[in-house]
């Protein structure tokens, strides 16, 4: 599912390799009838937030998947709101667990960055249905790691109707950007600071940082677009999504694929038997 892989390994083994882009069925995310969205932000986030510019973020709490940068770079947008219009009336949600062993105590970050009126922790877990509100109720989805094969929720936002910001990383870059147009369905930030790490497991492997500036002047272009405008770019998202992340498409392509191995295999005269020793 991940082109990036597919890219690095296909070109040494072109008649091994395939790529099965990640799908979803199109019924599982989709954009709410806008009086439904009212009533869900209101009963979610409160009346006093219905005209709050919305972003959602939904990851695990890891270093990865840098949390504590998105909670700055959310801080300094809201400076920049504060500074140019006279007010902050921007939230974050965050679906996550704030206290997961492999990220930050993102209680603390949020007291260290002043937001605990800005951001909406999101602790239980949710269905679908519950999912896609959290989606809809907000007006992009960000998603800042440093290394990502995929990034399922990025798409599924996207399905909802929801343009997004990300890292240029992995998985993500093949999301935010139609390589055949480059049309963008909202923004794909190049990475500032690219840092060669590894494990004992995986011996080289780079990590893309993106500074939180730039970040906060996405979300904050987002946020001066006109209603309208962000409402059309998030129907293209889904339109792009339904195109080339399709759960359908995902199927009969997986299968024909199988079929087609296990055809030729059939076919070749110098394919080795194996025998089966019961000791």
């Amino acid at each position: 599912i991940s082109k990036t892989t597919y890219d690095l390994i296909s070109p040494n083994f072109p008649d091994k390799t395939n790529y099965i882009p990640h799908g979803l069925p199109p019924s599982l995310f989709h954009p709410l009838e806008k009086n439904k969205i009212i009533d869900f932000k209101k009963q979610l986030l409160g009346k006093d937030r219905l005209d709050h510019f919305v972003g959602v973020w939904v990851n695990r709490n890891a270093r990865r998947k840098r949390p504590g940068d998105v909670l700055e770079s959310w801080k300094l947008f809201l400076d920049m709101m504060e500074e140019k219009y006279g007010h902050r009336k921007g939230t974050l949600i965050m679906h996550t667990d704030p206290l997961d062993q492999e990220g930050p105590n993102l209680y603390k970050q949020i007291e260290l960055f002043d937001l605990t009126e800005h951001v909406y922790l999101s602790r239980e877990k949710l269905d679908f249905d519950q999912m896609n509100v959290l989606y809809n109720i907000s007006d992009f989805c960000i998603n800042l790691s440093n290394a990502e094969g995929f990034g399922l929720s990025t798409l599924e936002s996207m399905y909802a109707g929801k343009p997004i910001i990300v890292t240029n990383t992995g998985g993500l870059k093949w999301q935010v950007k139609d390589s055949e147009t480059n049309k963008e369905y909202g923004f794909g930030l190049d990475p500032d600071v690219r840092t060669l790490v590894g494990s004992q497991l995986v011996p080289f492997i780079y990590e893309d940082h993106v500074n939180n500036a730039k970040a906060a002047n996405a979300i904050f272009k987002l946020f001066e677009m006109d209603d309208e405008e962000r409402y059309m770019l998030g129907l293209e998202a889904r339109e792009h999504a339904i195109k080339n992340f399709n759960l359908d498409s995902l199927v009969k392509t997986w299968d024909n694929k199988l079929e087609e191995t296990i055809l030729s295999y059939k076919k070749n005269k110098n394919k080795k038997r194996f025998t089966c020793t019961t000791i």
